[in-house]
């Protein structure tokens, strides 16, 4: 895949506002509750039972990712050079999941001009990176649904569907967002994953870069 990086300026800065998958800089409140999550998780885990019994609960546990990303930009059918839509807005990172440990994350999202004016979509995320998912992790007959999804490389997914995005302009350089999703499954252990979660981030509309946050219940 072609990754042109977002170079964003007037309306197009809006459109930016509207992707879904980048986080918090380096010591920032987000990374304090990230990090308070973290210690949840890992206190409800040591209790009785473990982990083990208590992701049976039928009211799912506390699940957690952190992820650094590149979002890249890649223009639709009837691009439109002056609005920059529509356009597809793919990407990876790498970081730390509940569950997993190290994995890694990939994203795609559509933006496009409606009637209130720029919006975005989940894409299927096999779009972009079908060939590299079944190549490097074994992942093959992904359903088109899903938008995003978390692997530790070995044999454990999570699938994403997103939901709603919310997303608010700091400066030319940074754009904090909110995302809601929805677990549709996944491979491994998590065949059957099912639950809600949102995401919390940033990302650069100059560059790509960013950071994503997700808390989630989850129930595997």
């Amino acid at each position: 895949m072609k990754k042109n990086y977002l170079k964003l300026t007037g309306l197009s800065l809006a459109i930016a506002l509207l992707i879904s998958s980048c986080m918090p800089e380096g010591e920032t409140p987000m990374t304090s509750e990230a990090a308070k999550l973290a210690n949840e998780v890992a206190d409800a885990g040591s209790q009785e039972g473990g982990f083990e019994n208590l992701r049976k609960s039928p009211n799912g546990v506390a699940y957690q990712e952190k992820f650094t990303n590149s979002i890249g930009f890649v223009p639709a059918e009837g691009f439109n050079p002056d609005l920059k839509l529509p356009a597809f807005y793919p990407g990876t990172g790498v970081g730390n999941a509940t569950y997993m440990g190290k994995a890694y994350s990939f994203i795609n999202q559509r933006a496009e001009f409606g009637p209130q004016g720029p919006v975005t979509v989940g894409a299927p995320v096999t779009m972009f990176f079908a060939e590299q998912l079944a190549n490097e992790f074994g992942l093959t007959n992904i359903p088109d649904e899903v938008s995003s999804l978390t692997t530790d490389g070995k044999g454990n997914t999570i699938y994403f569907k997103n939901i709603l995005n919310v997303t608010s302009p700091v400066s030319e350089t940074r754009i904090n967002f909110t995302a809601d999703v929805e677990i549709i499954g996944g491979t491994g252990k998590f065949e059957t994953a099912s639950g809600m979660g949102k995401v919390v981030g940033f990302f650069n509309p100059g560059n790509g870069a960013g950071e994503t946050t997700l808390r989630a219940t989850i129930v595997f």
